[in-house]
């Protein structure tokens, strides 16, 4: 692998988002930090209070007062949002198991409290919740009754019968925004870890087939086990996201420092396997072990030898020095992402016939035209 080089702002923002106190293995370029810089990176990752926790503990005697502010500030106000997102969604959650929706709290909202040693540390700016897709509209009428329903193109394809199964079964989430004003800006339901095309699929049973009690903040929630936490980890931060931030390794490290060995790695290895992405289970570890120094392979017992390509650390340490252009669909850059780093061809072709036959939804596809011909204005 080619020595990588990296600017002293990403050398502290490694250091601070995933809390290690020696240098990851990486040559840095000799200057001294540039404030603005840093401010902006830590921005792009989401890592501001992460950064500014790590500033407080003795580093950057010398940073500006005004940059040090400006980190405060935000720092204080992301530990105001996350509890108040927290009430909402311990209130949404209690509000869909009364009324036996089948519904757990996942990603950002849960992870702040069930990873972090501060969960006001933990940047995230929604709530997202799992549900069975069974009762996907039994929940949607609760949400509405909470204030919070889909955009217009989405009630436009839910509305027709034909099409909102279509819908349904060939995507995997469905945003909710605020009818009136509210702290909550954005909500999701989900019902699968990805879209369907990606051949990542999993059931509600095979997701929350066994469930664990977790207490946040005096509250007892139920999750999925841990082992599918961090499957779950791999595929959204991985394989959709391709840990383009570093708030997604932050996560991914600290959950692995909190239950790497308490955790069943037969089963999450095998299970990788089934659904096709060890590989990206294997490459992802191996990045861990590169930037923090921590080996977790270890504990995976593996029958055969595994050779990380030298492309997948070098995109990510790439994209987290210079950030990723803001498109508006990443469906391209996803299914290429996927089609380089899965297991074998066998889960490629999928993936690829998978796509093709998305366009034989041709109902879904026509009333999406339809409504993007109305609405283009």
């Amino acid at each position: 692998m080619q020595e990588m080089k990296i600017s002293p702002e990403l050398l502290h923002l490694i250091k601070a988002a995933l809390h290690i106190e020696l240098d990851p293995p990486f040559a840095v370029y000799k200057r001294p930090v540039h404030w603005n810089k840093l401010l902006k990176l830590a921005n792009w990752h989401q890592i501001r209070p992460l950064l500014f926790d790590y500033i407080q503990n003795d580093h950057f005697e010398d940073i500006p007062p005004k940059h040090l502010q400006l980190l405060h500030e935000y720092s204080i106000g992301q530990a105001v949002t996350n509890m108040a997102f927290l009430g909402v969604s311990l209130n949404l959650y209690k509000q869909l198991i009364e009324k036996r929706v089948s519904a757990f709290l996942m990603k950002g909202a849960l992870w702040a409290w069930m990873l972090y040693d501060k969960p006001e540390t933990r940047e995230f700016g929604d709530i997202d919740f799992f549900i069975d897709k069974s009762h996907i509209r039994q929940s949607l009428k609760i949400l509405s009754d909470n204030g919070f329903e889909p955009d217009h193109y989405r009630s436009y394809l839910l509305s027709k019968i034909s099409v909102a199964s279509q819908y349904l079964n060939t995507d995997y989430q469905l945003p909710l925004s605020p009818i009136n004003e509210n702290i909550l800006q954005s909500l999701e339901i989900q019902w699968n870890c990805s879209y369907p095309r990606y051949c990542y699929d999993f059931s509600w049973n095979e997701i929350a087939g066994e469930m664990t009690e977790f207490k946040i903040s005096g509250s007892s929630v139920k999750i999925p086990k841990i082992e599918n936490q961090l499957l779950m980890m791999i595929i959204h931060h991985g394989g959709v996201e391709q840990w383009d931030k570093l708030k997604y390794m932050a996560d991914f490290v600290r959950l692995l420092r909190l239950y790497a060995d308490k955790l069943d790695w037969q089963y999450i290895v095998e299970t990788a396997q089934k659904k096709g992405f060890k590989h990206l289970l294997l490459e992802s570890l191996n990045a861990v072990s590169i930037i923090s120094g921590e080996n977790y392979f270890n504990y995976l017992n593996l029958k055969t030898s595994f050779l990380p390509s030298g492309s997948f650390i070098q995109d990510v340490i790439t994209h987290w020095e210079n950030e990723r252009p803001v498109i508006k669909t990443k469906s391209w850059r996803i299914l290429l992402y996927n089609l380089k780093y899965r297991d074998n061809w066998k889960i490629r072709f999928s993936i690829i016939a998978a796509h093709v036959s998305y366009i034989s939804n041709w109902q879904l596809i026509r009333h999406k035209f339809i409504w993007y011909r109305k609405n283009r204005f």
